[in-house]
């Protein structure tokens, strides 16, 4: 009996551990991040005690440097994370190269981000459980639709659980090793050309399960946070918010990311944002009133079922967060993730005063859960019971802002597509206000500082 169990224990050891994730160890695991008409930012990791040197290279020969390095290094890891922002020329083509001891150890092609300003191409993705490795394959799909950028819109890393999907308490130790985990294994990170991403977080990558202000870690975490994406150096159309959220201006368009848990009260009655990132965001839509998708982790509307959202979790605050939305009449969709089902809602223009949306998107790769009968009343259509992803084309023309949204599944397969249209008032006055002050080299909000090397 005792030789049957151990040999028991021994096969589902192996069963486990042929389950786990391959780390890739033939390429360098590269992030780009924020790219802009002139900057490029990247994350890549690298192991300790090995020494690179990062060019980008034209196709006609021009060879650039990085503007700023930085690198994060703690002494419980074997790998360290590489920050580079390069100055470039959007309208050329370039190769990032690494090299160690003069010879080129990988080289990518650099994503050119944002072609138009009037049009943007963004996939939205969350929950991105690296315990599902049969779905891998889905980041395939999304690479064939071809995004200018990537939003990872929260659970992009399940910190507080082992691949093997047993919980762990979060500590920065294991915040660091479940960051490398996910950029060591997944296949988007490994790809010939990069797709700039941007990110925010939700509960898990925050580090711990429905995690609120009285997370002990979380200024941990956002070191951590910061270190593996890469928006924290690059200043030509990104300002910094509150927590890990900030405002990216890509063209005719605005995109607000809200950290929702590093302020989240505990309490009902509480704030879900606090107070100081809500005045941030109403200032901000006041004063550059473009088109304006407004990102968090989670659900925005959400007060008709149990689970995470701003409505469900903080009603009040949530009843004068609407509000204080009506009263600006900005042209503004919501982006949330976090649910484990993907739908499209929208509300009445009595609501805000305008057509509005909101647009969930999840799971990348992770649980599903069988369809449910909880009704939406706001829901245009749904899907549930399968991992995807949602792609959505952005046209500001004329007096419109047209959106084309897609929902993808791991195959490529299209579950749902709706054609979205949000009037905008005075569009063009306003954007040519926009322009005029970028014209000039005035942009609100931003702090200048002397670049690091």
């Amino acid at each position: 009996m005792k030789y049957f169990l151990s040999l028991l224990i021994v096969l589902l050891t192996i069963v486990s551990c042929a389950s786990t994730p391959k780390q890739r160890t033939d390429k360098l695991s590269i992030l780009q991040g924020i790219t802009s008409t002139k900057e490029v930012e990247f994350s890549v990791l690298g192991p300790v005690g090995r020494t690179f040197k990062f060019e980008l290279r034209s196709a006609e020969g021009a060879i650039l440097y990085p503007e700023e390095v930085k690198t994060v290094v703690h002494p419980y890891s074997s790998w360290m994370v590489y920050k580079l922002l390069f100055l470039r020329d959007q309208t050329n083509e370039y190769n990032l190269y690494v090299f160690e001891n003069n010879k080129i150890i990988d080289q990518r092609l650099v994503g050119k981000g944002q072609i138009n300003q009037s049009r943007l191409k963004i996939a939205v993705v969350s929950c991105i459980d690296d315990a599902f490795q049969e779905h891998f394959k889905i980041w395939n799909a999304l690479v064939a639709k071809n995004p200018e950028y990537v939003l990872m819109i929260g659970d992009n890393v399940y910190a507080d659980r082992e691949i093997n999907k047993s919980a762990i308490k979060s500590t920065p130790e294991t915040l660091w090793r479940r960051y490398l985990d996910v950029r060591l294994t997944i296949p988007f990170f490994f790809q010939e050309k990069l797709i700039p991403v941007h990110a925010v977080w939700d509960d898990h990558d925050f580090g711990s399960n429905n995690a609120s202000e009285e997370f002990e870690y979380k200024n941990e975490s956002k070191e951590v946070f910061e270190s593996f994406f890469a928006q924290s150096l690059s200043e030509e159309n990104y300002t910094k918010g509150f927590g890990v959220g900030g405002l990216l201006s890509m063209g005719d368009f605005n995109l607000y990311f809200l950290d929702g848990r590093t302020f989240r009260s505990i309490k009902p009655e509480g704030s879900h944002l606090g107070q100081p990132q809500s005045d941030w965001l109403i200032q901000s839509l006041k004063e550059e009133s473009q088109p304006s998708l407004i990102i968090k982790g989670d659900q925005f509307f959400g007060g008709y079922q149990s689970f995470e959202s701003f409505e469900g979790k903080h009603p009040n605050d949530f009843a004068a967060f609407v509000d204080r939305l009506k009263a600006l009449g900005t042209p503004f969709v919501f982006l949330s993730g976090d649910r484990h089902m993907s739908e499209i809602m929208q509300f009445p223009r009595s609501l805000f005063g305008l057509p509005s949306f909101e647009i969930t998107s999840s799971p990348m790769h992770g649980k599903v859960y069988p369809p449910s009968d909880t009704k939406n009343p706001w829901r245009v259509v749904k899907v549930e019971g399968k991992v995807n992803f949602t792609f959505i084309d952005n046209l500001s023309l004329d007096n419109y802002w047209f959106m084309d949204v897609e929902n993808i599944g791991e195959n490529g397969e299209l579950y749902y597509q709706r054609e979205l249209a949000v009037y905008i008032k005075d569009l063009q006055n306003n954007l040519n206000e926009v322009r005029k002050r970028r014209r000039s080299g005035v942009r609100r909000y931003r702090k200048s500082r002397a670049r690091r090397r």
